[in-house]
């Protein structure tokens, strides 16, 4: 216990009330057998807002804001003599509430016991932690309900904080639980880390780099969009990078559909053209054809002249019907939404396709390798399957070269996780920088042959798109033609 004698002398006592009163702590004086205030400072009277004068005689415990609070303090002098920094709530003039932060120690005045209690004025302090307590908590809230997995790093690049999405995304993708303290790198396989290093390198200098990544699980393929942030200290040097991680699978999906959807408008729309090419060039010249010769019938007056216009018009007439078969054949393979599909055997059906063929393929004697292993079976339309293969198969040796033996070969493959049946021969070829954008049209040919129809690849096309495949060529002229079909 500490002794202050104000009766040593007026220097002393002068001096240790100037210290007192100007103190900018606020501070009282009480009596410890009372509890009375006996002494204040003019800033214990700003915090209280009560005058000095007024103060004095008053008992400390019509300050304290909350009974148990005060019996804290009780039961912290009894036991250890004296309190340090003690959160504690008083009462001003106005009825605040105000947080202070108390320190009482024990003094004797002319031989009496007194508490010398000094108040510091915490409430900004106070008000401040709560604002930060409620945006730390509604980030933490965010944080926590967000899709988006959010994972700390400090600049040796482990982990400091992570959320839940984050912890999911690890244990679903890499089959590992996320653990503060980690390194950043031991969570991705090793040929990927010398990639992901180059990433975080310039991050760790200030720049923010994202991209796209897709993950087979599953057998199913999922989409994420990450994004590598720098974290930034008061001086602006960079602390760490935060790592986001956002699923945007369904999203991907949706644009692919879309892409689908698009190109799908487009090939309608190139149908459209041809079809109104067709309807507005070869129905059109098939009925001027035949106005003209029906107006010369009307005039003719030779019987053998009617006669021979007469097979004319036929000719025409045929002509005509064959354009409206053809036409209403690729209407029919866009409409027919129910189309039937089962389980077919490919190599079955180019052999059954190479049977028909037969006496085609004798004739040229070309030489047809079927190199389809046995146990591939694709679903599909029986029908369309029979007329693809028949297409194809015709065109190679329609079109083989004179100078060789024709070499035709089936022969399957692997691609993005689809089949692909590819049908090569070694025969004219087609010269695609000229013709490329004629190879699938409607009555488009190549070589000049008089039994050329210029529709079987036409149909064959329209099949395809209609089993939801792909068909793409190569071509080189006097070396040869592949035809690629991709299944669903």
């Amino acid at each position: 216990m500490k002794t202050v004698n104000f009766s040593e002398g007026n220097e002393l006592e002068n001096n240790l009330e100037n210290i007192f009163n100007f103190s900018p702590v606020p501070l009282l004086i009480t009596r410890i057998k009372d509890g009375i205030i006996i002494m204040a400072n003019d800033s214990a009277e700003k915090i209280i807002q009560i005058k000095r004068q007024d103060l004095v005689g008053q008992p400390i415990s019509d300050l304290y804001a909350y009974e148990n609070e005060r019996q804290l303090i009780l039961d912290e002098i009894s036991n250890y003599g004296k309190i340090l920094n003690r959160e504690i709530s008083i009462r001003n003039a106005k009825n605040e509430i105000i947080s202070c932060l108390i320190s009482i120690e024990k003094i004797t005045i002319n031989g009496e016991g007194m508490y010398l209690k000094g108040f510091t004025n915490i409430s900004e302090r106070k008000l401040m932690e709560a604002a930060i307590q409620k945006s730390e908590d509604n980030l933490r809230t965010v944080f926590e309900n967000t899709e988006v997995g959010y994972i700390l790093f400090n600049q040796f690049q482990s982990i400091i904080s992570y959320n839940k999405p984050a912890s999911l995304f690890a244990t679903k993708e890499f089959n590992k639980e996320i653990h503060v303290g980690t390194n950043f790198s031991t969570y991705f396989p090793e040929i990927m880390r010398e990639y992901l290093s180059k990433i975080v390198e310039p991050v760790l200098k200030g720049e923010t780099t994202s991209f796209e990544r897709f993950i087979i699980h599953n057998g199913e393929h999922h989409w994420y969009y990450v994004k590598f942030s720098p974290v930034f200290n008061k001086n602006q040097s960079v602390d760490g990078f935060i790592m986001s991680m956002e699923n945007i699978t369904e999203r991907k999906k949706s644009d692919i559909a879309l892409n689908k959807s698009l190109e799908l408008v487009t090939e309608q729309n190139k149908r459209l053209l041809n079809f109104s090419y067709i309807v507005s060039h070869n129905l059109r010249s098939h009925a001027s054809n035949m106005i003209s010769i029906l107006n010369f019938l009307e005039k003719e007056k030779s019987e053998q002249e009617k006669a021979s216009l007469m097979i004319h018009l036929k000719k025409v007439s045929h002509l005509l019907n064959e354009t409206l078969y053809n036409l209403n054949e690729v209407v029919s393979i866009q409409k027919n939404l129910n189309t039937t599909i089962e389980s077919l055997n490919l190599s079955e059906y180019i052999n059954q396709t190479i049977a028909v063929l037969n006496k085609e393929i004798s004739a040229k004697n070309a030489i047809v390798e079927n190199q389809v292993s046995s146990n591939i079976n694709i679903n599909y339309n029986p029908a369309y399957l029979e007329s693809i293969l028949l297409n194809f198969l015709t065109n190679a040796i329609k079109y083989s070269s004179p100078d060789r033996q024709p070499l035709i070969q089936f022969k399957t493959s692997s691609k993005e996780g689809s089949l692909e049946l590819s049908i090569s021969d070694n025969g004219l070829g087609i010269d695609l920088k000229k013709y490329h954008d004629r190879i699938f049209g409607m009555y488009k040919t190549f070589h000049g042959n008089k039994d050329a129809r210029g529709i079987g690849l036409f149909i064959s096309k329209n099949q395809i798109d209609a089993m939801e495949g792909k068909v793409e060529v190569s071509s080189e002229p006097h070396k040869g033609t592949t035809f690629k079909i991709k299944f669903k």
